[in-house]
């Protein structure tokens, strides 16, 4: 283990003595780990430390910090495919708080049980099969206790919890267009130019690999990464989860699970379970939406067009306007 590399990360921003010793302790028990069945850090696997995170939750010792230091150890020392697993993980923090959350703010208690009573939600770092299974009995007791327009604006939030500012500068943007159209046509090739600087440094963006191939393919059509107007309404493309990967596979199965970015439910694309209901994917038309409703400052209602789950190759959403903010 390199302990001055993961220091060095953690003093840079400003972490405490104490955080940094334990975030190297952390990755050191995984080294203990690792070569008593032979591996090291260095040619450790995918497979190897998803073993390892379910001893973790076993031990009760899944905590977010500790998650993040062996996150960050893998992102310093190049290990892609391992850091991107980590990004999974992460990418489920929260979600099924909020939607419990949301699910008391719509319906109140009562509603809120009949979804989530003695189902106690998923430690982090649950295994995809596992987080599958708890998804679909909460799709279930959804389909089963409350109407489809309900539980569809119950998933349909900022699940994810991501900040409004985030979204601030595509405001700006935005308001010093000339147009909505002329906004998300600079939005797509912002978007490109990023993941053309990150195909020539050859880093991951958020969770992916890119490559020009990628980057092309992302060029090609406008609803990716940004959105294309047709009148009162604005249809959206899901950029895959893994391009690289759906692009050079001809199986159906492989472009389904390589385009979900849902860690609750792409492992189910791998085996013979019975899909779930395609209105989960709601949960994503909440975080392709959010964005807009920060631009435009109001709550904005959006529709899944296409899914994995509905039998389709990528994840489409149309999402109506409010014609009163004179947008068009």
């Amino acid at each position: 283990m390199d302990k001055n590399l993961l220091k060095d990360y953690y003093f840079k921003r400003g972490y405490s003595n104490e955080e940094i010793n334990i975030a190297v302790r952390v990755v050191k028990n995984l080294e203990i780990y690792l070569k008593k069945i032979g591996k090291s850090l260095q040619d450790a696997n995918v497979f190897d430390i998803k073993k390892y995170v379910q001893d973790l939750i076993k031990e009760r010792e899944n905590d977010e910090e500790s998650l993040l230091a062996i996150a960050r150890y893998f992102y310093l020392i190049n290990s892609k495919d391992i850091y991107i697993y980590f990004t999974s993980i992460f990418g489920s923090k929260g979600v099924m708080d909020n939607i419990k959350s949301r699910a008391s703010q719509m319906g109140g208690e009562d509603i809120t049980n009949k979804i989530f009573d003695q189902l106690p939600i998923p430690s982090l770092g649950t295994s995809g099969t596992e987080l599958y299974y708890y998804t679909n009995k909460i799709m279930n007791r959804m389909e089963k206790s409350l109407n489809p327009e309900l539980y569809r604006k119950i998933l349909a939030g900022n699940n994810h919890n991501i900040p409004k500012e985030n979204f601030l500068k595509e405001k700006d943007f935005y308001e010093k267009a000339e147009n909505l159209d002329t906004y998300l046509k600079d939005k797509h090739q912002r978007k490109v130019a990023e993941l053309q600087k990150y195909c020539d440094d050859s880093k991951i963006w958020f969770e992916q690999k890119i490559t020009q191939e990628v980057v092309d393919y992302v060029n090609s059509n406008q609803e990716i990464l940004s959105a294309v107007r047709k009148e009162d309404e604005l249809y959206i493309t899901k950029i895959p989860y893994d391009l690289l990967n759906f692009l050079n596979t001809d199986e159906l199965r492989m472009k389904y699970y390589y385009t979900c970015h849902c860690p609750f439910i792409r492992e189910s694309f791998l085996s013979k379970q019975e899909q779930i209901n395609a209105n989960w994917c709601y949960c994503s038309a909440g975080f392709v939406k959010f964005p807009f409703e920060v631009i435009f400052d109001t709550e904005l209602e959006v529709e899944l067009l296409e899914s994995p789950l509905m039998g389709d190759e990528l994840c489409r959403f149309r999402i109506h306007l409010p014609k009163k903010f004179n947008i068009l």
